[in-house]
């Protein structure tokens, strides 16, 4: 084995760790049954009952994030950790509950000793975690302690306790003596720190509340991770950690500062930006394949103009305009590029049509927010034709949190050929009247066919195989409507489709799906949302100081 290799014994005994973790077998880490700073008086919403606690692995996303943030670019473009799995829709749920394959572990061991190695070229960066000058002899011990001390803070997300000080300094120090090199004693802590469950995990157990002992209150320290993580996508800043300290963050008016100032940093866009990437599957139009012969103007730069164009509009309304969020389901302005321009058959932004600018849709058209977009258009739409199924499917499950169940088994869904029948609404035409399909396809298609008049990548058209398209339906608990505009402005005004958006960024906040435990704050959310204008700012601000967000349940 070569020598290096020898100082790896960080990496099993973090293996062994995480596979403690996938099955609940680990215990509360140092300090996790204490509250940071004051106590204050809870208040429990009646019939107020949330899940027990849990641990959750940090995202990719959030695991190179943290990496940039503690190390540097050059560390954070290093990093390699597993994929994600999403679970119910959300890649945080997924991490939450599925377990830690022996491959994922060899993964974050090669991810920890990649990152380590790139991270000790950054001299400035190293030696802001260092006090003291480990050239003197006399001083190395302290110096080793010193970085434990100071760099675990910031890795772990809470302060280490004497004997993990001890125990990631004397992994410097062996390292360092075998090596004859301080710095590779330093290199191989950083390893350490970076396989250690307490950094690749959320840890969200809290201290059992004497007051209420049905409830667990997350210490100051998880809360700043679980709202860092939550708002700006990565590890929580020296200052956020500070205001856990000082107990700032114990409060509903302290979660609440905390939370506002957060969403001030040019991070919040980027999470933002992620979590739609997961909710709207728009970064599945990376892997979205179109024959060719019937739609020749997709491409994989499209796609990605797709999905840019999406990510804009939202971005204008949440936090250019600080808007109404409804205004995303039925906008009558989107943002082009070149190739977007032609696909919509508007004019050609000047210069070499890169960039993107801002453009009123035609009425003509009948587009309209969201689902007037390319981007969803694409996505839910077959390799050559368009799918009023995948579409209604889309709006009734993502929109409006309206459960669609998959076929019977003994069901045929392949549609019968009938020659005379054209048009897509045509085709489905026998889902409507099958009593084995008619009350699941009634649901979705008389949605899908109202957007008829978007083909399978989103251009618009009046005819489909030389049949006039019908676009006018009539879909239940929707309405009658004719085109995206007209189909967002009813969705608009639909009391659940606020509520559904309130549970699905609680869903990616918390990493569960709530439960009927959870019902009352739920509803007190659902209802600031809407007293604040729709603001989606507001929401996540509220969301934070919510009960909810800062307490969970006891084992049971």
């Amino acid at each position: 084995m070569a020598t290096r290799d020898k100082y790896l014994w960080g990496a099993a005994v973090a293996a062994a760790a995480l596979s403690a973790c996938a099955t609940g077998t680990l215990g509360d880490p140092p300090g996790s049954g204490k509250t940071s700073g004051p106590e204050m008086p809870p208040v429990e919403p009646q019939g107020f009952k949330p899940p027990a606690p849990s641990l959750r692995r940090l995202l990719a996303r959030q695991y190179r994030s943290s990496v940039r943030d503690l190390l540097g670019d050059a560390a954070a473009a290093a990093a390699d950790p597993p994929a994600d799995s999403s679970l119910n829709g959300f890649d945080a749920i997924g991490s939450a509950q599925l377990g830690v394959s022996d491959d994922a572990v060899t993964k974050y061991e090669d991810s920890a000793r990649a990152v380590a190695t790139a991270a000790m070229g950054d001299t400035a960066r190293i030696a802001t975690f260092l006090s003291c000058d480990p050239m003197a002899p006399a001083d190395a011990t302290a110096c080793r302690k010193d970085f434990a001390k100071t760099f675990g803070r910031l890795a772990f997300r809470r302060p280490l306790d004497p004997e993990e000080i001890d125990r990631y300094a004397g992994v410097a120090e062996t390292a360092s003596t075998e090596l004859g090199d301080f710095n590779s004693g330093i290199e191989y802590a950083i390893l350490a720190f970076l396989e250690s469950p307490s950094f690749l995990y959320q840890v969200e157990i809290g201290g059992v509340d004497p007051a209420r002992p049905t409830l667990r209150r997350l210490d100051g320290y998880e809360l700043a991770s679980r709202m860092s993580f939550f708002l700006v996508g990565s590890t929580p800043s020296p200052a956020l950690l500070d205001a856990a300290e000082k107990g700032t963050l114990n409060d509903a008016a302290g979660a609440r500062a905390a939370a506002k100032a957060l969403l001030a940093k040019p991070e919040a866009r980027a999470a933002l930006d992620s979590f739609y990437g997961e909710f709207l599957r728009l970064r599945d139009l990376d892997s979205v394949v179109k024959d060719a012969s019937a739609f020749p103007l997709f491409t994989p730069k499209l796609a990605q103009a797709m999905r840019e164009e999406t990510l804009h509009l939202i971005d204008d309304i949440v936090w250019d305009q600080n808007g109404d969020y409804r205004d995303v389901l039925d906008a009558d302005y989107t943002f082009v590029n070149g190739d977007l321009a032609e696909l919509y058959g508007l004019p050609k932004p000047a210069g070499d049509g890169s960039g993107f600018i801002k453009v009123q849709l035609p009425e003509e058209q009948k587009r309209g927010g969201l689902l007037g977009q390319a981007s969803f258009l694409s996505l839910f739409s077959h390799a050559a034709i368009s799918s009023p199924t995948l579409r209604g499917k889309f709006v009734r499950e993502r929109l409006l949190c309206q459960a669609i169940p998959a076929p019977p088994a003994n069901v045929n869904t392949v549609l019968p050929t009938d020659p005379n029948a054209k048009t897509a609404r045509e085709k489905l035409s026998v889902h409507q009247t099958a009593p084995a399909c008619k009350s699941c396809h009634q649901a979705m298609d008389l949605i899908g066919f109202g957007l008829e008049n978007y083909d399978g990548i989103g251009a618009f058209r009046t005819t489909e195989n030389g049949e006039t398209i019908d676009p006018k339906t009539d879909a239940a608990g929707i309405g009658a409507f004719d085109g995206a505009k007209s189909l967002g402005t009813l969705l608009r005004d639909q009391q659940g489709v606020t509520s559904c958006m309130v549970r699905n960024i609680f869903r990616g906040a918390t990493g569960h799906i709530d439960t009927p435990g959870e019902e009352p704050v739920l509803k007190e959310l659902d209802q600031s949302f809407t007293d604040s204008g729709y603001h989606l700012q507001d929401l996540m601000v509220e969301l934070v100081a919510s009960d909810a967000f800062r307490l969970v349940g006891v084992v049971e």
